[in-house]
């Protein structure tokens, strides 16, 4: 969680000096990690009905926070702006870095614990989306056009509606509560 955190507000004090849309969408997904362990550890030994409104709270900003990029990324298509490439690359990279050596020191526990297992499938699931801002980085490099990142971002980004849907259904009466993405 800590971790998640740290890279998250890196990712963002990065996204707005580049301007690069894939980091916006990383940070956001680092964030929402971060933010659903916190949310789990805060909903521990509550009442049903308070777990449901913290999960519908954090759909609720993670919804908005996936509309707001995807027209972030819209305006930024139709905008033409090409971000910082070298730098938005070298901190992706770090990113990947810093998920491979999370997820390289629970790789022991990935049949263990069910906190272990869950933290350890979203380390994995962090790779794809990562790897996808440094494509559409690199193809804004090569092609001198901000669209391809602009476009791994807002996939990225509409990637975690389903997630924010899931949070807000976990949180209506009878539904499930709280549930770690």
């Amino acid at each position: 969680m800590v971790v998640n955190g740290l890279l998250g507000a890196l990712l963002l004090a990065s996204a707005n000096a580049t301007q690069a849309v894939s980091l916006w969408a990383a940070a956001l997904l680092v964030l929402n990690h971060a933010v659903g362990h916190a949310v789990t550890l805060v909903g521990l030994g509550r009442r049903p009905d308070r777990r449901g409104r913290l999960s519908m709270a954090q759909g609720v900003v993670l919804a908005v926070a996936a509309v707001a990029l995807v027209v972030t990324a819209g305006r930024r298509i139709a905008g033409m702006g090409i971000p910082d490439v070298p730098l938005a690359s070298l901190v992706l990279l770090l990113a990947i870095g810093v998920t491979v050596a999370t997820a390289t020191l629970l790789f022991a526990g990935r049949r263990g614990t069910l906190t272990l297992r869950a933290i350890w499938l979203c380390s994995r699931k962090d790779l794809l989306p990562l790897g996808a801002g440094l494509l559409g980085l690199a193809a804004t490099w090569l092609l001198l056009d901000g669209a391809p990142d602009a476009l791994a971002g807002a996939g990225v980004a509409a990637l975690l509606l389903p997630a924010a849907w899931g949070l807000l259904r976990g949180g209506l009466p009878g539904g499930e509560g709280v549930r770690p993405l």
